[in-house]
């Protein structure tokens, strides 16, 4: 069960969000979706991203779980599904982290309300200026990298268009969301039934990374 889950896009899910304890939940993307791949009581301290007065801010919002009839699963009058919204519609992420604060964010000089680049296997690289850095993702034999410099770090869990597979990427957000001064990237990706996006924070990054897999959130398709 997806509808409305962001733009046209929700990616894959990684076992990062099997997460038993609701305050856990790090990253959500309004839309509806099977028990077990939302929390029922999202709590508080989120903040969306969201375009306003032509800036990237991050704002406070409420984010409320409902109970909803599962298409796929539900027999009549089962609500077993959730769906996910917040008071604040036009986020394209609600995220929770402790070194994620609210104000305004810093982009790139790109525009990225409503147009996510696809990335895929051939393709030429996505060039990205921020802060005099020239970042660079590219897509080799299905996997996306991020690149600066003589740096060079693999997105976990994303999986590109390689050929005749089912798999997609695609860049939905970059900026910097932790104050760290360097590149964050959101991503959307699906294949194989599944669907979801990932938030990949430059501050997670191991010694020698530009970015780590910092939360996931989707789940399996209809």
């Amino acid at each position: 069960m997806r509808k409305n889950l962001l733009l046209v896009l929700l990616m894959f899910f990684s076992p990062a969000q099997a997460q038993s304890s609701q305050e856990h939940w790090r990253l959500l993307i309004s839309g509806d979706y099977h028990g077990d791949e939302a929390p029922t009581k999202p709590g508080i301290g989120w903040l969306a991203l969201i375009p306003l007065g032509g800036v990237w801010r991050l704002e406070p919002a409420l984010v409320r779980a409902k109970p909803v009839f599962d298409v796929v699963l539900d027999a009549k009058g089962q609500t077993t599904g959730i769906q996910i919204t917040s008071n604040r519609a036009d986020a394209i992420a609600l995220l929770r982290f402790q070194n994620v604060k609210p104000g305004k964010v810093d982009t790139p000089s790109m525009t990225f309300k409503d147009t996510p680049r696809s990335v895929s296997s051939g393709d030429p690289p996505l060039h990205i200026p921020f802060k005099g850095e020239q970042y660079l993702i590219q897509a080799d034999k299905g996997r996306v990298y991020l690149h600066l410099r003589q740096s060079k770090t693999q997105l976990p869990d994303l999986l590109a268009a390689d050929g005749d597979n089912e798999n997609s990427a695609s860049l939905l957000w970059a900026g910097d969301l932790d104050g760290d001064g360097r590149l964050d990237l959101l991503f959307a990706y699906n294949g194989n039934n599944r669907a979801g996006v990932c938030l990949y924070l430059s501050a997670a990054a191991a010694e020698g990374e530009l970015v780590q897999r910092a939360a996931c959130h989707g789940g399996i398709g209809c």
